[in-house]
Formats: structure tokens, sequence, C-alpha cells
């Protein structure tokens, strides 16, 4: 007897494939502006610890790894002062995730981040 899944399995699995395919789009599409997010503050945490209360340079390592993430931070939303010893930064910035102009979501990100 030869053994048949037949058209209603195939369909089935194939459904179940396109599935999961889709939710891994949807989650890797999701997933790369919180990764860019958290790897620029964890790089900010770096930086911080380096300098020693020079301002301008703190600013120009923070843009510059923006611009190497990909993160559209331009230099009017990056806020760098030390009040007491202790260097703050806020920099804000937004991101889209576009699927295929069907469904196009904007993120907001504010990274605060103090030593």
């Amino acid at each position: 007897m030869k053994n048949n899944i037949g058209n209603q399995g195939f369909v089935k699995g194939f459904l179940s494939l396109l599935l999961i395919v889709l939710l891994a789009y949807i989650g890797i599409s999701f997933g790369k502006p919180y990764y860019r997010y958290y790897t620029l503050g964890s790089h900010t945490r770096d930086f911080l610890k380096m300098e020693t209360g020079n301002i301008q340079a703190i600013r120009e390592k923070i843009l510059s790894e923006a611009a190497d993430l990909k993160i559209n931070l331009k230099g009017k939303d990056l806020e760098v002062s030390i009040v007491n010893k202790i260097v703050k930064v806020r920099a804000k910035w937004s991101d889209t995730v576009d699927f295929g102009g069907y469904y196009t979501k904007k993120l907001y990100f504010v990274m605060e981040e103090d030593l």
C-alpha cells in the first residue's frame, strides 16, 4: 500500500510553514530597531566610562556610533551635560518599520544614560 499525504495534508503543512516564516519576518523586522537601541545604550555607557568630562568627544562618539548602527540620530536630538561630576546623556529618535507599504509602524526611542 502506498502512503499518501493527500492534498489536505500538504496544504496544512504549507500554510503552517508560511505562518512560521511570516512570524519570523515580523519578529526580525521589529527586533532590529530595539537591537540598535540597546546596542547604542551599551556603547554609550562604555564611552561614559572612558571619557572624563569631555562633552564634545562624547557627542562625536555617540553620533558616530549611531551612524554606524544606522540610527537616525541628529545632533539637535542629543543632549550631553555634566551636573555635579555626573555626565548625563539623553538622546531621542524614531525608526519606522515598513512591511512593503501595506503596514508601517513608527517607533519612538528615548535613551537616558548617566555615569
